[in-house]
């Protein structure tokens, strides 16, 4: 848990799924004075027992804290709930802090939005389990005006002693958290791709999670080559080439292909490969795959 001196501190919190309760729950733990509001009443209860304030309303959550975090499903339902209660004229002269998932459009028009009605807007993104916050290991990415995020900053540094400032372009947290998730995600169904694999020839599982580790044990430095590689241009001197790797999934596709399984992941793999070689990358370092995923704008 954060050390920050936030006792008796106003926040209000409105959206109570997973991550909205977890996040009313770090502020109470930290001695905060939380309101909290959510369209399912029965999921304030288990926050009231613990301290927090139930709200009738989403208006009175707002007119409660000065600062009033949004964790919900998606845009679509925040939208929802402003136009069902009216709540355009609540926003002059208070602080939302914005957690809740968009894209590039819907954070872009939710700015404009907080614009026209006079409030002050801190956009965000969080990249941790609710378990982990207020601990060292939460990761908080946020964008707003640098007086907004300074006035937030204690609010912030509950939830993620490090939070990230990104300055005050609010698609900023989007894109990152977006990008990372990407990564996380590949590697993940990866993983179930090779469980896959290895459930279809008979090996057992638990042999699987035994060697999955060290297999894995050079991810890390080799994720951060990579990125550095593409950050310095470096991305031609390499120890094993795009070639190299190519060769090594085909193998994999054919074992993949023999055992009967899904060749799904396997067949785009084998087309990003592809598409490397054909722009001339196949003696390059895997680094220069990003060229695949390029934007052509970009180029």
């Amino acid at each position: 848990m954060s050390d920050t001196n936030a006792a008796g501190q106003k926040v209000s919190v409105i959206g109570l799924g997973a991550m909205g309760a977890g996040i009313a729950r770090t502020y109470v733990e930290a001695g905060c004075d939380v309101s909290v509001w959510n369209r399912s009443p029965e999921k304030m209860n288990a926050l009231v027992s613990l301290g927090a304030t139930a709200c009738t309303s989403p208006a009175d959550a707002l007119r409660a804290s000065p600062h009033t975090v949004v964790c919900l499903a998606g845009y679509a339902t925040w939208k929802q709930i402003i136009a069902d209660h009216g709540l355009d004229e609540c926003f002059k002269g208070t602080c939302v802090i914005q957690l809740t998932g968009g894209d590039l459009n819907e954070v872009t028009e939710h700015k404009a939005f907080m614009d026209e009605y006079g409030g002050r807007l801190a956009d965000g993104a969080v990249m941790c389990y609710p378990r982990q916050l207020g601990t060292p290991d939460a990761s908080l990415l946020m964008s707003g005006p640098a007086e907004v995020l300074e006035e937030c900053d204690q609010l912030l540094r509950i939830l993620a002693p490090t939070w990230t400032n990104l300055g005050d372009d609010v698609t900023k947290p989007v894109v990152l958290s977006r990008s990372l998730t990407s990564g996380i995600l590949t590697s993940l169904i990866g993983l179930l791709n090779g469980i896959a694999v290895c459930r279809a020839a008979g090996i057992p599982l638990d042999v699987y999670l035994e060697h999955v580790d060290a297999a894995n044990a050079i991810v890390p430095a080799e994720k951060s080559r990579l990125i550095a590689a593409v950050r310095d241009g470096n991305t031609t001197e390499t120890e094993a080439s795009i070639n190299t790797w190519a060769e090594g999934h085909q193998t994999i596709h054919t074992v993949s292909e023999a055992l009967g399984t899904n060749l799904m992941l396997q067949d785009v793999v084998k087309d990003v490969f592809a598409q490397g070689k054909d722009m001339g990358l196949g003696d390059h370092d895997l680094a220069a795959l990003v060229e695949v995923f390029t934007s052509p704008r970009e180029k």
